[in-house]
């Protein structure tokens, strides 16, 4: 079954036992709150991903249906949207309060607020441990996700995968056809698996976090 483990089911109620503290003012807002909108666009994925299987098995079966294979499409890209927003949210809520510890103080900017800008050279020598074992998963669901937003050459696309939903794309970088087509298929249950761990590490993190900073914590 395809789901991200969030520690609960999509229509669950969302329990005080889900999520912790993390700072609630902030020049950023309610970084508690935002945890929980992390949890609940885990909870959309995992409703589109659930999509994407049911439109798969009609869509291969022999029984003829008129849109199962344009829904399973849709689906997929639904669910890389909500997967990439909700890692670029992480990413710059991990690189704000890292700020934080280090400076004493949040930034005047989040400087590493999205996977893009994670990936970057530049800010290679910044990067937190945290990330080294999820780059290739960052790298293509960054790619995919560009992918299906900005390049034209992906509505030729009709592909389904044989023996389990895949999620394919044809990349065009700034849509020059000097930059050359590129082809991506990544099976969607190693996608997210990969982001399930990427998505608990970074939960171990912040919680890590809240029991060192928030009220009433040793030197706090």
């Amino acid at each position: 079954m395809l789901q991200i483990d969030n520690g609960k089911q999509p229509d669950d109620f969302h329990t005080a036992c889900m999520s912790f503290w993390l700072p609630p003012n902030t020049p950023y807002g309610n970084l508690t709150l935002k945890l929980m909108k992390l949890i609940g666009r885990i909870d959309e994925a995992n409703r589109r991903l659930a999509e994407v299987e049911c439109f798969w098995a009609i869509a291969i079966s022999p029984v003829l249906h008129p849109n199962a294979a344009e829904r399973h499409h849709y689906a997929i890209e639904q669910a890389i949207y909500l997967m990439r927003r909700a890692a670029d949210d992480l990413i710059a809520l991990i690189s704000c309060l890292s700020d934080w510890k280090a400076e004493g103080d949040y930034p005047k900017r989040i400087q590493v607020d999205c996977i893009g800008f994670l990936l970057a050279e530049k800010n290679a020598p910044k990067r937190l441990p945290l990330y080294d074992s999820h780059l290739s998963m960052l790298r293509l669901l960054n790619e995919i996700s560009n992918a299906y937003k900005h390049s034209f050459v992906q509505t030729d696309i009709n592909l389904i995968g044989r023996d389990e939903p895949v999620a394919y794309a044809l990349a065009l970088d700034y849509n020059k056809l000097e930059s050359g087509v590129q082809f991506f298929d990544a099976p969607l249950s190693s996608m997210v698996g990969d982001f399930t761990q990427f998505y608990k590490d970074c939960f171990t993190w912040l919680e890590e976090f809240s029991t060192q900073h928030r009220p009433g914590a040793t030197g706090h």
